[in-house]
């Protein structure tokens, strides 16, 4: 079976990839378009209560299938074989096409259902959703055949009623965010408040009016900041990892994780309002309301979640037997020194967006978080690399030049000149040399090192630290420069740079190829940005 894997047809795979992403854009597109519930001018119940339980039942769905995704996969690899198995000589294309065809008539009666209509269009709304039946089971149908879906659902049932269960619990506790904020208004006004005042002489609070400030700068408590949001996501999170996990999990030790991590995660929400409050009043209500309000939140969740996943791994008395002793793998060391710059040097953009989108010094101090990684794993690294050649140069000049010439003003640029022109010459000057030396060196070395180190090795062959860095596939080609140009605002010129850095990897066979040719390319467009004072460039 491991053959099956190891062999098979790397178009498969493709397709495997393409269909479900083909699929979740048709599904976007539909839900943007769904206005059905205020197409009926006045009184109409039935209409509205109808559509209300569609939407609950499609957003269950939803999560239920994340969810069941999530149990399955944490059980193996038997589902991925299985389905290889299930695609040898699958004939997919005619329900795709069939999926297509039903995408286009689903389009086609959005239209006709004008806002303001006197009666419900209960008719055509019924078509409407047949068409979106009938285009879910040709979108499955084409991904796998039926009796792969069958023997699955058989096979996972346990599963899928935890799904199931794990998709209602987390809408509930979404909707209870949004529609219950009373029942947690005083409790987490008064922590916000009793934290705000341990160093803020002017801290004031109104529950009444869900009002918290210092200052001149209040803010409205509305339902989603209350901390359900954050409790059910954890407390979802949390309790797929218990039931993924359960035979290795202690139980009912580690049920304490559940009411440890709302509990958590509700007091660093309390800490978040506070700090927003005071942001806000001292710093900059924009950074306040635009950055931090958000990126707080998430960047709380991914500790909370982490850290206790990790502590019950760690905590004996929450695992089931004793832990086996840690053995080195090359594998994973090498995975490491290839993932860890580039997840530092996202890290690095959410501590940047933090403090909001306007030019800061956020955005050019955390890139010490790459840099730090890139050094960490220097010798590693090393490894990885050979000549540099002049083919590696003149590739990187074209896709500099190449960007310099597609360049699209943006107002960016405007706002990061204004803002370079109230900073003192040496703080302007020091501002863009260290945006200059993130962008023309720790940039081009974490990328590279995740895209055309690790991800296109890893599109090619299972033990990707078996493959020779510059092996081909179309996969691995397209794969690596499609989602290297979705990492870039630009994403078009982005995936026709990151094809030539994949030509550099093929030429110089060697690590040295890609990194070398995207160092020149954004040094010449920094150069350009620089001489030239276009800005948005940078």
């Amino acid at each position: 079976m491991h053959a099956a894997i190891d062999g098979v047809d790397f178009r498969v795979i493709a397709r495997g990839v393409a269909l479900p992403l083909v699929l979740l854009l048709e599904v976007i597109a539909i839900d943007r378009g769904y206005s059905f519930r205020d197409a009926v001018a006045g009184d109409a119940p039935y209409w509205q209560a109808f559509n209300d339980a569609l939407q609950t039942f499609v957003y269950v769905a939803l999560y239920s299938g994340v969810a069941f995704c999530v149990l399955v996969l944490a059980h193996g690899r038997e589902a991925l074989l299985a389905w290889v198995a299930a695609n040898r000589g699958h004939r997919w294309f005619p329900w795709f096409a069939c999926q297509s065809a039903l995408f286009a008539l689903v389009l086609l009666i959005l239209p006709w259902m004008e806002v303001g209509a006197p009666r419900a269009p209960w008719a055509l709304f019924g078509a409407w959703l047949a068409a979106c039946a009938s285009l879910l089971a040709c979108a499955a149908i084409a991904i796998a055949p039926v009796s792969f879906w069958r023997e699955q659902i058989s096979r996972h049932a346990p599963n899928l009623v935890a799904a199931l269960v794990a998709g209602a619990s987390i809408y509930a506790a979404v909707s209870l965010s949004r529609e219950s904020w009373h029942q947690l208004s005083g409790a987490t006004l008064d922590a916000s408040y009793w934290i705000l005042s341990l160093y803020e002489p002017n801290a004031a609070a109104d529950v009444g009016a869900r009002v918290l400030g210092a200052g001149t700068f209040e803010v409205v408590i509305d339902a989603p900041c209350s901390g359900y949001e954050g409790m059910g996501l954890v407390l979802g999170v949390l309790g797929f990892y218990v039931f993924a996990f359960r035979k290795e999990l202690r139980f009912p030790h580690v049920l304490v994780l559940l009411p440890l991590g709302a509990l958590t995660i509700w007091l660093l929400n309390a800490v978040r309002l506070a700090l927003l409050v005071s942001i806000g009043a001292h710093i900059s209500p924009d950074l306040a309301l635009q950055g931090f309000h958000s990126q707080a939140g998430w960047i709380f969740f991914l500790l909370v979640t982490i850290s206790l996943v990790v502590v019950a791994h760690r905590t004996p008395a929450l695992r089931a037997g004793p832990r086996a002793p840690a053995q080195f793998d090359p594998a994973i060391h090498l995975a490491a020194a290839l993932l860890v710059p580039f997840a530092a040097l996202m890290a690095s953009r959410i501590v940047g967006s933090i403090f909001g989108q306007a030019p800061n010094w956020a955005m050019v101090l955390a890139m010490a978080l790459p840099a730090t990684a890139l050094f960490a794993y220097r010798h590693e690294i090393s490894e990885q690399m050979g000549r540099v050649d002049i083919e590696a140069v003149a590739l990187g000049a074209a896709v500099g030049a190449f960007w310099i010439v597609t360049d699209a003003w943006s107002s960016y640029g405007h706002t990061l000149g204004r803002w370079l022109e109230i900073q003192s010459p040496p703080a302007a000057g020091a501002w863009i040399v260290l945006r200059l030396v993130g962008f023309a060196l720790v940039v081009p070395f974490a990328e590279e090192l995740a895209f055309r180190g690790y991800l296109h090795r890893a599109l090619i062959g299972r033990h990707f630290d078996k493959v020779a860095p510059h092996a081909f596939s179309w996969l691995a080609f397209i794969g690596t420069s499609v989602l290297f140009g979705l990492l870039h605002q630009r994403w078009l010129s982005g995936a026709v740079a990151g094809s030539v850095f994949a030509v550099a990897l093929y030429r110089s066979k060697s690590l040295a190829g890609p990194i070398t040719a995207h160092v020149v390319a954004n040094a010449l467009i920094a150069f350009y940005a620089v001489a030239m004072e276009h800005w948005e460039l940078l």
